[in-house]
């Protein structure tokens, strides 16, 4: 048996399913760092407000999240929180319009 510590490994995980099964898997376990949680529910706040007018620009987006979210979504806000939720295939950018991603076809 050899000692290989200085190996990369890489892990992913997907995320497939119902919407509201994919937010629960999101949501943070009550384990989790807590300081997390304003995040994640800004995160969910935005991702349901893309899927709640289904799809729109940026600026459509930051005028329809609703305004008890921690962060302020301004339109550029918006764009940089969609990105991070494209990354997870959660929304996807189509011409200079954001619309609910692959995952959430399910």
């Amino acid at each position: 048996m050899t000692d290989d510590a200085g190996d990369d490994v890489t892990v992913s995980m997907e995320l497939s399913g119902q919407y509201d099964d994919v937010i629960a898997k999101l949501k943070p376990a009550e384990s989790s760092d807590p300081s997390l949680v304003p995040l994640v529910t800004d995160m969910e706040a935005l991702l349901e407000t893309v899927v709640r007018i289904d799809g729109g620009t940026r600026s459509a987006i930051a005028d329809a999240v609703p305004a008890d979210t921690t962060a302020d979504f301004d339109p550029e806000a918006v764009v940089d929180a969609l990105q991070l939720l494209e990354r997870y295939d959660l929304v996807v950018l189509e011409g200079n319009t954001w619309k609910p991603g692959p995952r959430l076809d399910g």
